[in-house]
């Protein structure tokens, strides 16, 4: 009982507290700043209302993250590489959106800055993973005993895998509470599954997650008084892809995470259909959370739909860890 209160019942809390309380001055700072969202013209008309909602609200949720991460960071070896590869992942999405938002520079970050500043985040992680800590980069395939180890080819892997899912986590960040909400129902699943694995270290970040996330909600759900931003969005893409792995479970991604990945492919054969046919389209808009706004769904509808899909996928990605 003593461990389930301070792995778990204490993080969220904790956690979810500190985010209620600090987001009313977390988003006057922000407004303060004039750090407010531009919406595309070519974007749904229904999102244009949006324009000059305080972005960069990711500070919400990460803040009670890193001081429960500080707490907990000596008693347990997972705590440090999830931080490295999340506030790492999360100081590339802040360069770019006070480059975008308080710059006034619509670009932010060039996709090469982007890609190097990834890579050498990820450097950081596999570095600390493999000289400080036993944690292996080995990955268990779901619903199996097997375990698969690449040796040295585990890092190009990690790379792609890092890469792969900060994007992915960055265009679900696209309607109000969308990704906040689908990323509480993984950590969620994260909790569980270190219990499963008996990863104390784990079990109390994804705890701390959980209940960031939900006090961001707070401040998040449509109507949004605050969006996190390319800051929050990047960020959880670190903390998702770090937690996997603190487990052996990146091919996982996969199956609990479907809905960024449906994000992610959604846009990759748009694009490629796009060319290939010389403007025709499969999708009415991307990523396909606009599709379905476009056919009709409100924000709201499509959050309860993608979070609950996600609930089922990390009930079977649950079945399948063995």
């Amino acid at each position: 009982m003593n461990n389930y209160l301070s792995g778990i019942m204490l993080p969220v809390f904790a956690s979810c507290a500190i985010s209620v309380v600090i987001g009313p001055a977390v988003i006057e700072m922000l407004r303060r700043l004039k750090a407010g969202q531009t919406e595309r013209e070519e974007g749904l008309e229904s999102h244009k209302k949006k324009a000059g909602t305080p972005t960069m609200g990711g500070i919400i949720f990460l803040i009670p993250f890193l001081i429960i991460g500080i707490f907990y960071g000596a008693y347990h070896k997972e705590v440090i590489p999830v931080l490295i590869l999340t506030f790492g992942y999360g100081i590339i999405g802040f360069l770019d959106d006070y480059i975008k938002v308080v710059r006034k520079h619509n670009e932010g970050l060039k996709p090469k800055q982007k890609l190097l500043g990834q890579l050498v985040v990820v450097v950081l992680f596999a570095l600390y993973v493999s000289l400080f800590t036993d944690i292996s980069l080995a990955m268990n395939i779901p619903f199996t005993k097997i375990t698969l180890d690449f040796g040295i080819f585990n890092y190009p892997i990690l790379f792609f895998i890092a890469l792969g899912t900060g994007n992915a986590t960055n265009l679900t960040d696209g309607v109000d509470g969308l990704c906040a909400s689908v990323t509480a129902v993984v950590s969620a699943f994260f909790v569980f599954a270190a219990m499963f694995y008996g990863a104390t270290g784990a079990e109390v970040m994804a705890s701390a997650m959980l209940g960031g996330l939900l006090g961001y909600l707070v401040y998040n759900v449509y109507p949004g008084k605050v969006m996190m931003g390319d800051l929050g969005s990047l960020a959880i893409g670190g903390f998702v892809t770090s937690m996997a792995y603190m487990m052996k479970m990146p091919i996982f991604i996969v199956i609990f995470g479907f809905i960024y990945f449906a994000e992610t492919v959604s846009v990759i054969m748009q694009v490629t259909y796009f060319k290939a046919t010389g403007g025709k389209r499969i999708f009415r808009m991307t990523p396909i959370h606009h599709h379905f706004e476009k056919g009709g769904w409100s924000e709201t509808k499509v959050v309860n739909v993608f979070t609950t899909v996600t609930v089922l996928m990390c009930l079977l990605a649950y079945a399948g860890l063995r």
